[in-house]
């Protein structure tokens, strides 16, 4: 039977490895033009090596006593475990989840003097539920830890060739321990993440005890979220010179496309920094020798915080810009200013939380978009 199980557990998690290559190539094509935006509620699963700790010593003590002599004590303290599980996150470095465990069968084989066939099984599985927490380490790399309650169910059960009587020491359990756990997790697209842990489990074994049983484990974790389509950007178009033609004595003048660089900011901040000020006046003279054009300015924030507050970080962005291309004479009249926060970003953040990243920085930015007449 445990044969069987373990050809079972195996075989999961060669489906489970060998899915990975095709999940990561399935969301890297979905992102090319979209950005996916968790909600938080996640589901996952796990399975890997259950082993359990057994006082066969304290076994063997009980046996002696009793006149029989032990000469040795085989145990079969591994097997396979697997758990399933629901969550939430709560912001970046918080979550809390619930699941069901099973962690399989464990037994011990007394070889005694005179022969008693004295061998015992138990077996650990049950509910829990847990407090997560989460260290980013890079944008797709992070630490994780878990503490929480267990409602272990148990069935102990022992045989023998008749010399020794085990029907009284049959029983089932059901009582609360506590857990622990520490791993580390990787995001291969915004909605998968890869896991790998290993958790601690408290137990009353099979004499009694206060024992241990430890799971290791590999999980695949797939989070709900939305995905929006982000408007595709065009290539710019590059700086066309007036064509002029000459029809029934009459010049035509082709319209004029403007190109003008986008300018970046530090984060959490509206204000300008040095090299976009530089910029901007560049921006300034092409747009004081260009008198017909109609600029909207467009500002963006990185992933970091709520909507709402990257929402109205954007638009003071937009006004910032706005303000100093006015201070440096160009007419108010020919801007529009608009924020879009975090949404249609140029990058895809993998880890929010990480402030700093090179996508975060080409994220907070401004854009400008130019209507000639």
């Amino acid at each position: 039977m445990k044969n069987l199980t373990e050809l079972k557990g195996t075989k999961v998690m060669l489906v489970l490895a060998s899915s990975l290559p095709m999940l990561m190539s399935a969301n890297v094509q979905a992102q090319d033009h979209s950005s996916y935006d968790r909600n938080g509620w996640y589901v996952g699963a796990n399975i890997g090596k259950s082993k359990a700790s057994i006082d066969t010593e304290r076994l063997q003590t009980s046996l002696e006593n009793n006149g029989f002599d032990v000469s040795s004590m085989d145990e079969d303290n591994g097997n396979q475990g697997y758990k399933v599980y629901l969550g939430y996150q709560f912001g970046t470095y918080l979550a809390v989840e619930g699941g069901y465990f099973d962690l399989n069968d464990f037994s011990f084989l007394a070889n005694t003097l005179p022969v008693t066939d004295f061998r015992g099984e138990t077996g650990l599985k049950g509910w829990n539920l847990d407090l997560v927490g989460t260290l980013p380490l890079t944008e797709r790399f992070s630490a994780i830890a878990r503490i929480g309650l267990t409602q272990n169910d148990s069935k102990t059960r022992y045989s023998s060739n008749g010399l020794i009587n085990t029907a009284a020491y049959n029983h089932d359990d059901s009582y609360t321990k506590h857990k622990l756990g520490v791993g580390v997790q990787y995001d291969i697209s915004p909605a998968f993440t890869v896991r790998l842990e290993a958790e601690r489990y408290r137990m009353d074994d099979l004499v009694g005890n206060k024992g241990d049983l430890d799971l290791y484990s590999l999980g695949l974790v797939y989070r709900f979220g939305s995905t929006t389509q982000s408007e595709p950007q065009a290539a710019p178009a590059p700086v066309q010179k007036a064509q002029a033609a000459v029809v029934a004595q009459t010049v035509v003048k082709e319209p004029e496309v403007l190109v003008l660089e986008d300018v970046h900011f530090n984060f959490d901040t509206a204000e300008l920094n040095d090299e976009t000020k530089v910029i901007l006046r560049r921006h300034v003279q092409t747009l004081k020798a260009n008198p017909q054009a109609r600029v909207r300015i467009a500002g963006y924030t990185s992933a970091s915080g709520t909507a709402e507050y990257n929402q109205a970080l954007s638009e003071r962005r937009a006004q910032s810009i706005k303000a100093f291309l006015i201070a440096e004479g160009v007419d108010a009249n020919r801007f529009k200013t608009i924020g879009f926060g975090q949404r249609n970003p140029a990058e895809y953040e993998a880890n929010p939380s990480v402030l700093r990243s090179d996508a975060a920085k080409a994220n907070m930015r401004g854009l400008f978009e130019i209507i000639v007449e």
